[in-house]
């Protein structure tokens, strides 16, 4: 199970979260400031157009009038400018000389007027780089354009919107907190569960350890006892003692290297070396380990590739795979017996397996246990065969170190299969 720490759950998934959502509502706030602003400018200068327009009308166009009337009004806090339809500016009230002024038939503001008879734009002024908001109307002979500097206060309208925002942000921030707190123990608990688990998987496999243990020290003892309190015993009894202690003493060694397999391959996968491994060779050094046991039980190997077949993988490990189940065919499957290993077909990813034998097979209630630690179908004449009982679980854990799949079943004629893939 992959756990995350309290440090990478926060950084991985609630800052990024939290962080998302009060960018989001800060952008919110500021374009719908923005567009308050807009609005409440745009009012106020549509009307100040037609108040101007108004006044021209009503004073012969006069344009010192005009700029009387504005420095001596409420108008003296725009600035008002007068644009002939041609896009001449004919007066500005903070530009003296207007014959300077460039055509302004292309402002945006003007533009959008000439089509819609008013239109707005917000930019930073040429003449005193301030940010501006311009609003353009259209009249019969010309365009009447005002603005403001864009910093209108709006702060206490929209105070109440503000708060409410900001109850929502504070809010959010309680509720991944809380997420965070509760995410966090039950992520201590799981790591807790799981430490337990491997505990007492550990516990058991050391109990089971312990009593597989158990039964070859105690004949090595009981031969070594033998042969230390009988001086006078036979040669011929003495060296069947001794051949005794010798066969125990290979299968403890046995086990002892199957234990520490299983425990790497559990605990530190990562140290397992991966090079280029030839599957057509690591099953040929199986047949020829195992050539003298065959030849006397009369066992055939068929093998069916169609080619050298070449993976990334660990040669000990795969060593291991063909090994023991080559080893469980000889062990259970009986004399005269036909093994047969065949590359069943291959994806991008994955070489695909079978080995089965024409053997006993097993009754179906032993088949979801077969690659458990230390099961054994017939314990007795398990013992006999002088095996560990961990072979099908180094299988199975060699085959998911290449990460693979391993299922096995009784073949309608006789015998077992086993299937497995093996990543390339």
């Amino acid at each position: 199970m992959k756990s995350y720490n309290t440090k990478t759950l926060f950084i991985r998934y609630y800052l990024p979260i939290f962080l998302v959502f009060s960018i989001s509502v800060l952008a919110f706030q500021y374009q719908r400031e923005k567009k308050y602003k807009a609005d409440v400018l745009d009012m106020r200068l549509e009307d100040t157009n037609a108040a101007i327009f108004y006044f021209l009308e009503h004073s012969g166009g006069s344009l010192n009038l005009l700029d009387s009337l504005i420095k001596n009004s409420t108008f003296k806090d725009e600035r008002i400018t007068i644009i002939d339809l041609s896009g001449k500016v004919v007066y500005d009230d903070v530009v003296r000389d207007v014959s300077k002024m460039d055509n302004h038939l292309s402002r945006n503001e003007v533009m959008e007027a000439r089509k819609k008879g008013s239109g707005s734009d917000i930019r930073t002024s040429k003449t005193n780089r301030v940010p501006y908001y311009y609003h353009a109307t259209r009249f019969d002979n010309c365009y009447v354009r005002s603005s403001l500097p864009f910093n209108v206060n709006v702060s206490s309208v929209l105070s109440p919107d503000n708060l409410f925002l900001y109850f929502w942000l504070v809010l959010t921030f309680i509720v991944i907190a809380i997420l965070f707190y509760f995410s966090n123990r039950f992520t201590i608990q799981m790591r807790h569960e799981q430490m337990e688990q491997n505990s007492l998987v550990r516990r058991k496999l050391t109990q089971q350890v312990a009593h597989e243990l158990k039964t070859p020290l105690s004949s090595i003892i009981g031969y070594m006892e033998t042969l230390y309190n009988n001086p006078e015993i036979t040669p011929e009894r003495r060296d069947f003692f001794i051949k005794r202690s010798h066969s125990q003493a290979v299968r403890l060694n046995q086990l002892l290297q199957d234990v520490l397999l299983l425990n790497q391959m559990n605990e530190a996968p990562q140290t397992m070396e991966m090079e280029p491994v030839c599957i057509n060779k690591i099953v040929e050094n199986v047949t020829d380990d195992l050539d003298i046991i065959l030849h006397e039980k009369n066992i055939t190997v068929d093998t069916s590739f169609g080619g050298d077949v070449w993976l990334r993988g660990n040669q000990m490990l795969i060593y291991s795979i063909f090994r023991n189940l080559m080893d469980n065919s000889i062990a259970y499957g009986g004399d005269k017996v036909k093994i047969f290993i065949a590359l069943t077909g291959e994806d991008a990813k994955y070489f695909f397996f079978s080995f089965s034998d024409n053997g006993m097979g097993v009754g179906p209630e032993h088949l979801s246990s077969l690659f458990d630690r230390f099961y054994r179908v017939d314990k007795g004449r398990s013992r006999k065969t002088g095996g560990t009982g961990l072979g099908l679980s180094i299988v199975k854990n060699a085959v998911e170190t290449h990460k693979g799949t391993i299922s096995v079943n009784n073949k309608p004629g006789g015998g077992l299969e086993f299937v497995f893939s093996l990543h390339k």
